[in-house]
């Protein structure tokens, strides 16, 4: 797995004392906020910029049988992400932009080795070996794909996570 783009740590230990969860650019700067109280269960999160602004929320849809997460952007379903019935192939979940298309999340999630693909191309790759930080791992954006849209994305797979892990 190799793609070149931008890499953002995501780790557990980046939650401030607020609860707030930051995720940083490959300089160490935060880049985003994930909002208070970080994946806990059956709540609201928000993706918002260094600045504070909200760019995505992110929440389970309780419209759908299977397990669904929602991604908005100012109230408006910009993508649902739904855990796959049958895990052939590595396929764990289903991402559904609101304009059409399809993203398919494959590899080993519980080890946070995965990459998520568009038309057969990698856009998002998810991996503890992008980053040294013990209990973490990077994200890497393909050049092109819109970078907060897959931060948020990442962000509902792993509230998706925890969910089916307390359930």
């Amino acid at each position: 797995m190799s793609m070149t783009g931008r890499t953002f740590a995501l780790n557990q230990s980046l939650f401030s004392l607020g609860g707030d969860l930051w995720i940083e650019d490959d300089a160490g700067n935060h880049a985003f906020e994930v909002d208070g109280k970080a994946f806990a269960l059956r709540r609201t999160l928000e993706l918002r910029d260094t600045a504070g602004t909200t760019l995505y929320t992110i929440n389970r849809s309780l419209a759908h049988v299977r397990s669904t997460f929602e991604i908005k952007r100012n109230d408006e379903v910009v993508a649902t992400i739904e855990e796959a019935l049958l895990h052939m192939f590595g396929d764990r979940f289903t991402i559904h932009p609101a304009g059409g298309g399809e993203l398919t999340v494959q590899g080993d999630w519980i080890d946070r080795d995965f990459h998520v693909t568009q038309g057969g191309a990698d856009v998002i790759l998810a991996s503890r070996s992008l980053l040294s930080l013990h209990g973490g791992y990077g994200v890497q954006v393909g050049p092109g794909f819109d970078i907060p849209f897959a931060i948020a994305i990442v962000v509902a797979l792993e509230q998706m996570e925890l969910e089916e892990h307390h359930r």
